[in-house]
């Protein structure tokens, strides 16, 4: 390379730029790797809103990062990793309030508690602007990312469960057939527009049908 061209260099271990014109490496800090993924998270937060996930480059997220499209994947191996870390803070965010509802109360049955907190959960993501992210990339995005990432959001999803199972005493089935019961009918919360008005009527047979069975 000749004139003011750069090259762009990065090892196995390190994050490091090697800059010809300069003539000597430079590693990212702790300081600048925290800044570097902050930027690329909020830039493809940002974007998320309004465009599918599989429709914004890398090129962009690194541009708003004032980083190469090299370093990027030093920070992320697949670009659904960092759309996966947006899905995650979005569930916490979008759900924090709902998710508490679903252990704070001991004066309602089991599938009134269940119906009063998915209910919540789907208000929570209809009025959210990140509705379209949420209802149409998730289910891809979760279907890219590694099954060590799936192993642990489903762990931390079964904590939450048994919390809410400990609530209404001794399980009649198995605590496996139980979570998956209780993760189907929360699945059923991206089914709602399609169910129209009757949902909530549906919601509440399939809970009580569900709870009559685990409990």
């Amino acid at each position: 390379m000749t004139g003011n061209a750069r090259c762009v260099i990065f090892s196995v271990t390190e994050k490091v730029i090697w800059s010809q014109e300069e003539g000597m490496p430079v590693a990212f800090t702790e300081e600048q790797q925290a800044e570097i993924r902050k930027k690329l998270y909020d830039a493809a937060k940002k974007m998320v809103i309004d465009t599918p996930y599989y429709a914004i480059k890398v090129e962009e997220l690194t541009k708003a990062a004032g980083i190469s499209k090299g370093a990027f994947y030093k920070f992320y191996p697949a670009k659904e990793l960092l759309f996966y870390e947006i899905l995650r803070s979005l569930h916490e965010e979008l759900f924090s309030s709902a998710m508490e509802n679903f252990t704070a109360s001991q004066d309602q049955s089991a599938e009134e508690n269940l119906c009063r907190t998915l209910l919540d959960c789907y208000d929570s993501v209809h009025t959210s602007r990140y509705r379209r992210f949420w209802m149409k990339d998730s289910h891809e995005i979760m279907a890219a990312i590694p099954e060590e990432k799936k192993t642990a959001q489903m762990e931390a999803e079964k904590e939450l469960f048994r919390k809410f199972l400990n609530q209404f005493g001794p399980l009649a089935v198995s605590e496996e057939l139980a979570f998956t019961s209780l993760r189907a009918l929360i699945m059923t919360v991206y089914s709602r527009e399609k169910l129209g008005p009757d949902y909530e009527t549906i919601l509440r047979w399939m809970a009580q049908g569900v709870c009559s069975h685990i409990f």
